[in-house]
């Protein structure tokens, strides 16, 4: 189920139109790789998954694999692979710069640090947050709260958890 997350796609999109470089954080399963996905389509070659070996290996020679791409370039798991902030600022910094680069990854301090760091004055930051109930429906709050409170799958790993 795909749920509408407009007001943050805006958000994103303006940022992509005003900085070289926007960093998209937030917890896992929180939906930053489909509002990514709703900009590039994941089979472009701009569309770099940091989880997947052969994005990896598209990176060996990141300077190489991303200084001739043009448009907007998205960067998942990002966290993965820090030292890659250096090389987007100098990516960043070109004369009329073809690129565009949308990094997603984890709301780590370490990460947010370092991409300020090696980015500061580059980077529009976004930090988005799990879903909340205006995205997914007033009408779910029932069935949302009900689901929350049910110890289920925690009790199928250790018994003393659903009595607590």
């Amino acid at each position: 189920m795909l749920i509408a997350r407009a007001k943050t796609l805006q958000s994103i999109q303006g940022a992509l139109s005003r900085a070289p470089v926007t960093a998209l954080y937030g917890p896992r399963q929180s939906g930053k790789t489909t509002l990514a996905r709703q900009i590039l389509d994941e089979g472009s070659p701009n569309y770099f998954d940091l989880e997947d070996p052969a994005s990896l290996s598209r990176l060996e020679e990141p300077l190489t694999a991303l200084q001739s791409l043009q448009g907007l370039v998205v960067i998942d798991e990002v966290q993965r692979r820090p030292d890659l902030f250096p090389i987007l600022r100098v990516l960043a910094d070109r004369r009329d710069n073809p690129a565009r680069f949308l990094l997603l990854g984890s709301a780590s301090g370490d990460l947010l640090r370092q991409s300020s760091e090696s980015l500061a004055g580059r980077v529009e930051r976004i930090t988005i947050s799990g879903f909340t109930l205006g995205e997914l429906g007033i009408e779910q709050a029932d069935s949302l709260w009900h689901r929350a409170r049910q110890p289920r799958v925690a009790a199928r790993i250790h018994p003393d958890v659903a009595r607590t």
